[in-house]
């Protein structure tokens, strides 16, 4: 298989990551604890069943004054026989879940040492709702101080039915239960491997009527959206930013976020002549369909969205209440100000004004008024889901967008934040040009850049199934391992190199993006109207030498780079190697980001045009400062806006300076053949 390491810088800051740093005996019996407890979580009595006598001796009432939130606890203990049951589907889009599953991550995040979060946990593992339990202690590892830099598992091996269709499951039900006809087996020392050819959704009955289906590839891919869930687990909608590590900018960062997501995918449209992304009406029937062809561990199957569906009458009231806030938040980009709850007046035209936007939008902890703003984000992906809610409760399906690790694969997932991003871009025309004194770096000028070779394919991923499938015992299921294999886009590695001249010796900030060089009939684009569709692949901090010289820059150096995770199985018996004196492990403290394998779109075999923007600015370390991301490692915050110089419309009178230069490239797809989709 062939390795690159390549990624898709998602944020406006330049990385200091450091990787291979040998672990002691605490992190490895923190990382061997935390990864248990993932595994096969609707079955704890079956799997790692020596647990079992750690949930049972737990009495969370005998340890109250041990946590630091002592009213999440009591309130916990109040209403613990009565939270979702086991078995029962799970989303944080429903208000009685999400209050449920917040008041267990206050629980979980506040106790005072580890060892009580763990037997916390154990007993949670046990006794609540399976997806409630992965959803509450994967963003407490991520969250908690002494977790820093414990990975959880790899999402779409702990939760496969959220990434893989009911094809592959069906097979992998039908292995565990003896019958090896669909997979190709292979043994390997005590273990027999069962692997699955797996596709895409809906390939086996297309709809022609749905042209995005062509892009399965890129929105299902299991990488990507194991990605998404860790960025809304980063910054949960639930915490404020002060709890978090971001309080200044976490909601300019989900604007960028999916901004940059949008992006992407635009440029992924173009490789199949697709052009810009639809708004969706709520007006007018909806335009893109979705068919998962997926089901729940407990058999129910995702709800689809027929192509032309109408929103129903049963959505009125949310219908109204979208068509509220809209209003409400349009109107406030338009004045300049939004109310707090208090009624006063706050100016969102400041250094922080994007920030309170941006959580008004999402209605995050950090809104200033949530009763007047609401939680547009999360009555949108409801309401455009199809998902099925009753008045009964905890009777609900809900949709592939309401699910954070399933929301990309649904074409719906880019219409619904274009419409968000709208208040983004509203926000930005607002606001003056960038001058040509802003944008210049008097004395640097960039006198060329080079690429190298841009290529892409298809190879082979694998990943393990055997959590989605019953198992008798444990002795029984470790000798056995069902692997999906499916194909995934992959580029080789590349290099750019810019030969800058400089009057002096000083310290820069480089910017790289990647954006389209024509639009699906051919025209060539105009960045007037195409700023927002470049990606920002990469930025960081270089000393300037007086003179010509060339700065040199490999893709395996790309800020925020990750390489595809080991699997599961593969990464536990690293750690108990390490654990019995077998070997040592080293980990990583940059433990996420994005997939490297999908920093290029996949191009066309006679080759795709694009082009490469990149800009050198002056580095302002006077403001500069650190930020200690749970994600992504330590980092140095500059002072420019997160997607800068493209963050606001271009004047093309005082745009073009001496440090900006923009490069012709092309990508190149080695083979003709696409996965299904």
């Amino acid at each position: 298989m062939k390795l690159t390491f390549i990624v898709l810088a998602i944020l406006c800051l330049t990385a200091q990551h450091i990787f291979g740093k040998v672990a002691d005996e605490i992190y490895l019996k923190k990382q061997k604890n935390v990864y248990q407890l993932f595994w096969h979580v609707d079955q704890p009595t079956v799997y790692f069943p020596e647990l079992a006598p750690i949930a049972h001796d737990f009495d969370i009432t005998k340890h109250i004054d041990e946590y630091d939130d002592k009213n999440a606890v009591n309130e916990f203990i109040n209403m613990k026989n009565d939270m979702l049951p086991r078995g029962y589907m799970f989303t944080v889009m429903d208000p009685d879940v999400r209050h449920q599953t917040v008041v267990l991550f206050r629980v979980l995040y506040s106790a005072k040492t580890f060892d009580l979060f763990y037997k916390t946990a154990v007993w949670a593992r046990f006794n609540v709702n399976e997806y409630m339990f992965v959803y509450t202690l994967s963003t407490a590892v991520i969250q908690r101080q002494d977790t820093r830099y414990i990975k959880i598992p790899p999402m779409y091996e702990v939760l496969p039915h959220f990434f893989f269709d009911n094809e592959v499951i069906q097979k992998a039900y039908s292995i565990a239960m003896g019958d090896n006809s669909s997979a190709t087996v292979v043994v390997t020392g005590n273990t027999i491997v069962h692997r699955i050819p797996a596709n895409y959704s809906g390939w086996f009955v297309q709809r022609h009527n749905i042209p995005e289906n062509k892009l399965s590839y890129f929105t299902e891919d299991v990488g990507l959206n194991a990605f998404y869930f860790l960025i809304n687990h980063e910054f949960p909608f639930f915490m404020t930013g002060n709890e978090t590590s971001f309080a200044q900018a976490r909601g300019d960062y989900y604007f960028f976020v999916h901004r940059q997501l949008l992006a992407r995918y635009y440029l992924e449209r173009l490789s199949h002549n697709m052009g810009e992304i639809n708004y969706v009406s709520l007006n007018n029937p909806i335009e893109i369909g979705f068919y998962p062809t997926m089901h729940f561990r407990n058999g129910f199957s995702f709800p689809h969205r027929e192509t032309g569906s109408h929103l129903t009458t049963t959505d009125e009231d949310s219908l109204q209440t979208i068509k509220d806030l809209h209003t409400r938040i349009s109107t406030a980009i338009d004045v300049g100000y939004v109310l707090d709850k208090n009624g006063e007046r706050v100016n969102i035209y400041t250094k922080k004004g994007l920030n309170i936007l941006g959580n008004i939008v999402q209605g995050n902890a950090d809104s200033v008024n949530t009763q007047l703003y609401g939680h547009l984000d999360r009555l949108l992906r409801r309401t455009l889901g199809y998902g099925s809610h009753s008045k009964v409760k905890y009777q609900f399906v809900p949709s592939a967008l309401e699910i954070y690790c399933t929301s990309m694969r649904d074409p719906m997932f880019f219409s619904l934040y274009k419409n968000i991003l709208s208040y983004y871009h509203s926000y930005k025309e607002n606001l003056p040009k960038y001058t040509r004194e802003e944008l210049n770096f008097p004395g640097v000028k960039i006198e060329s850049v080079k690429v190298t070779n841009l290529s892409t394919y298809f190879d082979d991923f694998d990943s393990l199934l055997s959590n989605g499938v019953s198992i008798r015992n444990q002795e029984e299921a470790n000798k056995m391992l069902i692997i999906a294999r499916q194909k995934r886009l992959n580029h080789e590695a590349f290099s750019y190199h810019i030969t800058v001249n400089s009057d002096t010796k000083t310290k820069a900030t480089v910017h790289v993006f990647l954006g389209p060089k024509y639009d699906e009939f051919g025209y060539e684009v105009d960045l007037q109207r195409h700023y927002m569709n470049f990606v920002l692949l990469d930025k960081w901090h270089v000393d300037l030498q007086a003179g010509s010289h060339t700065i040199n820059r490999d893709s395996r150096d790309f800020s925020f780079a990750v390489p595809d995770e080991a699997s599961s199985h593969v990464y536990y018996e690293r750690i108990t190697s390490a654990l019995e004196n077998r070997g040592s492990f080293e980990y990583s403290v940059h433990p996420y980001g994005f997939p490297m394998r999908l920093q290029l779109p996949k191009g066309k075999k006679g080759g795709m045009p694009y082009q490469l923007f990149v800009m050198l600015s002056p580095f302002d370390e006077v403001n500069a400062y650190k930020w200690n991301s749970p994600v992504r490692g330590t980092f140095i915050v500059d002072n420019h806006p997160m997607g800068f110089p493209l963050d606001r419309p271009i004047d093309p009178l005082h745009f073009f300076v001496p440090n900006m230069h923009f490069k012709d490239v092309t990508v190149y797809h080695e083979h003709l053949e696409t996965p299904s989709t």
